[in-house]
Formats: C-alpha cells, sequence, structure tokens
C-alpha cells in the first residue's frame, strides 16, 4: 500500500487516555479496527506514526536495518521535550548501528540465562528477607515498598554498591523518566547521578573485585572499548534499568492477580504454570501503560506486514507494546488471563530484535521468585482497598502505582 491512512486532518494528541484501572486506551482497539496506521501529535507537538498490530508491531522492532533509534539530527521528532532518559544519546536503548552492539558485548556474559539462574538462591534470599519486614509490620502493607526494595538491593550486589545507597538511587531514576520536573532540578539530578556512577567506579578501579562494574572498567581500561563517558553511562543504564521496570512489572503483576481470583488459584494450585503466567501477566498488564514504549525512526520506506500502510523513510513510528498484547488476532480474547495461550506469536515485553532487553532473564527468574514467595507466605493475599480507589501515578515515562496496599 502506498497510501497513508489517516483517521482526519488533524492527528489526534498522544498518548490517548487509559482505560479503567490504567488498563489499555481504548482508543487502541478503536484505530485497530479502522486505522491500525496513523499519524499522531507528540506532547512536544512533534508528530510520529503509530502502529496498533502486533504483527506490525513486531516487524519494526525486530528490524534493524530499516528502523532506527537514531534520533541524533536537531529536527527529529521527541515524545517528551523534557526528559533525561530520551535526551541521553549514550544510554544503551538510546544508542544503535556498531556502538550499540559493542556495548552489549561488554555486558552480554552477566546477563546469560545460566548467569540468571546462578543469581536465583540469592534473589530469594532477599525476597524472603523482605518478606519477613512485611510480615512482622502486618497488614495492611504498602507492596510497593517490597516491589521497590528487591530490584534495587539486586543490583546494588551486582554492581558493589553499598546497599544504603539505594534510596538516592531511586530519587535519581525517578529523575531520569520523569517529564514534570522542573529543568533544573533534572539537570542537577543528572549531575550528581554521573559523579556518583564516577566516584563508584574509581572506587573499584584501586580496589577492584569480581563485580559486574569490575568487568565494565576493564573493558575501558585494558581493551579500550568504553570511554569514559560509556563506562558512565553503561553504569548508569543498568541501574535504571534494572530497578523501575521490575517494580513496576511486578506492582501490575499482583494487581493483576488479586483482581483475577481463579488466575491466583490457579498458581497456588499448580506452580509448575510460573514461567507461562508471568509472560501472560505481563502481556496483559504491562509495566508503563500506553503510552510506554520507544519510538524508531525509518531508515527508507517501508510496507507493514498487515497491509496497514506504509512507514516513509525518515517518518518515526511509536509501538506500544500494550497495544500489540491486546490484539485480538494474535492474542483471543485479550482482556482475559489465559495460562494456556501457546507460546507464538510473542507477547515481546521485554523487546525484539538488536534491542531486546539484556536483563530479560534475570527480570524472569525475580517475578517468578516473587510470586512462589507471595503464593507461598501470603496465600489468601488480597486487596486492603479497593482497586478503583488506587492512585495511578502522573508526570513519568510510564503510569505506575505509588501505593498497592494489601493484607493476609
Amino acid at each position: 500500500m502506498s497510501e497513508q491512512p489517516q483517521m482526519d486532518d488533524t492527528p489526534a494528541q498522544f498518548p490517548f487516555p487509559d482505560g479503567p484501572l490504567a488498563g489499555p486506551p481504548p482508543e487502541f482497539a478503536r484505530r485497530r479496527e479502522v486505522c491500525p496506521l496513523s499519524e499522531v501529535t507528540l506532547p512536544t507537538g512533534d508528530r510520529a506514526m503509530l502502529a496498533l498490530r502486533h504483527a506490525d508491531i513486531q516487524q519494526i522492532m525486530s528490524d534493524d536495518k530499516r528502523f532506527t533509534r537514531d534520533f541524533s539530527a536537531p529536527d527529529a521528532p521527541r515524545l517528551f521535550d523534557n526528559m533525561l532518559l530520551l535526551e541521553d544519546p549514550s544510554l544503551l536503548i538510546n544508542v544503535h548501528g556498531e556502538d550499540h552492539i559493542r556495548l552489549r558485548r561488554i555486558t552480554a556474559s552477566a546477563f546469560t540465562p545460566r548467569r540468571a539462574e546462578e543469581w536465583r538462591p540469592e534473589i530469594r534470599r532477599i525476597i524472603e528477607e523482605l518478606l519477613d519486614k512485611v510480615e512482622q509490620a502486618g497488614a495492611p502493607a504498602n507492596l510497593m515498598d517490597f516491589a521497590s526494595e528487591l530490584p534495587m538491593r539486586l543490583i546494588c550486589q551486582m554492581l558493589a554498591i553499598p546497599v544504603e545507597d539505594g534510596e538516592q538511587l531511586r530519587k535519581w531514576v525517578a529523575a531520569w523518566l520523569s517529564f514534570a520536573m522542573p529543568r533544573e532540578e533534572l539537570d542537577q539530578a543528572a549531575l550528581e547521578f554521573d559523579n556518583y556512577a564516577l566516584a563508584l567506579a574509581n572506587r573499584r578501579r584501586a580496589n577492584p573485585g569480581d563485580s559486574l562494574i569490575d568487568d565494565l572498567i576493564k573493558a575501558r581500561d585494558v581493551d579500550d572499548r568504553l570511554s569514559e563517558g560509556e563506562l558512565v553511562s553503561a553504569i548508569r543504564s543498568l541501574i535504571i534499568g534494572g530497578n523501575e521496570t521490575i517494580a513496576s512489572s511486578l506492582s501490575r503483576i499482583v494487581f493483576s492477580l488479586l483482581r483475577d481470583r481463579d488466575s491466583w488459584e490457579a498458581l497456588k494450585a499448580d506452580r509448575s504454570l510460573l514461567p507461562v503466567a508471568v509472560e501472560e501477566l505481563l502481556r496483559h498488564n504491562p509495566p508503563g501503560g500506553g503510552g510506554s514504549g520507544l519510538m524508531r525512526l525509518a531508515t527508507e520506506d517501508v510496507e507493514l506486514v498487515s497491509g496497514a500502510g506504509t512507514i516513509r523513510k525518515g517518518q518515526a513510528v511509536f509501538t506500544p507494546l500494550v497495544a500489540a498484547g491486546y490484539d485480538a488476532e494474535a492474542f483471543p480474547e485479550p482482556e482475559r488471563i489465559r495460562f494456556d495461550r501457546p507460546k507464538s506469536p510473542g507477547t515481546m515485553q521485554f523487546g525484539a530484535g538488536r534491542h531486546y532487553c539484556q536483563g530479560a532473564h534475570l527480570a524472569r527468574v525475580e517475578l517468578e521468585e516473587c510470586l512462589t514467595a507471595l503464593l507461598d507466605r501470603f496465600p489468601n493475599l488480597h486487596f486492603a482497598t479497593a482497586p478503583e480507589d488506587l492512585a495511578w501515578s502522573e508526570g513519568s515515562y510510564g503510569i505506575g502505582l505509588p501505593e498497592l496496599p494489601v493484607a493476609w
């Protein structure tokens, strides 16, 4: 197809409002039927194409030759004007081409399935320690405290970071994901985070060990594959990526299970379902909400496999994962949680192509161990307040739950 389908002459404002309880925007379902590829206006005023069919989103995310993450040109479209995560060209999610391949190769050995399994006993120990505190404090408890503390504790151990630095690191991560903080506060947070990462690297140079950060330093100082700026950015990338996504994923998974007691009971009865359940629950209620995802820029004209239309060279395209996960062509009855879905097509919740999340194996282990521990220790876990009364966050890249009150 050569023509661009449009809803009307004026592109709609994006992101669209989420559905009830931060569910998928209803506009996604409507547009998927009548206009699965359309132009939208981003919060910056820039325009981008919006793809909403699973097949098209998979095609775009997997095609690293005809779609790039290089938005370095001054006139390139921006999703937000005031967001550190999307501004930093050295952050791994924003790096492209050979530099991206090189940076991933340096850290790849730390995130293999085997290494993730090696971390499982330590993950289990941290979970039990944190849940001891939850149980001792008594109900009701804010499960988000647990969901936020777990990934921070783990990444601190992986990078040989003092645990007591975790609270400050969380504040910097929040700043990196915010598009609502004043610019001067963002710049201050960026400077402080960079200085922290550099000081951490210098301490490890003086007292080397066998942590992941030591591997990064060796790549910088011995093989000369990482510049000083890349080293700092790599440390930042690992801290950011290892925290917010896990916390948001866990809270949304638990939220879904507590609303669907049949699914909770199914997991209580059969723990072998957990690996499949994690994938299905991430599809059903992915971290971030309807406005989360990454834009890509077309390097040539690309016709979409579904026949929805053609993305022109130089056009940006946004691919919301929740839209892919709710495409009934790929996932019949997408609103239902089903642990009997076939493995193919994939949910793509950890990305696709060269930008597939390196930490996916570790994330799955964390989520599986969390659910196992919650099912074991709190088999009657339930909301301590009506789910309709929960407040969802605003002003950040991805909508999350600041609080998730539970009892048992």
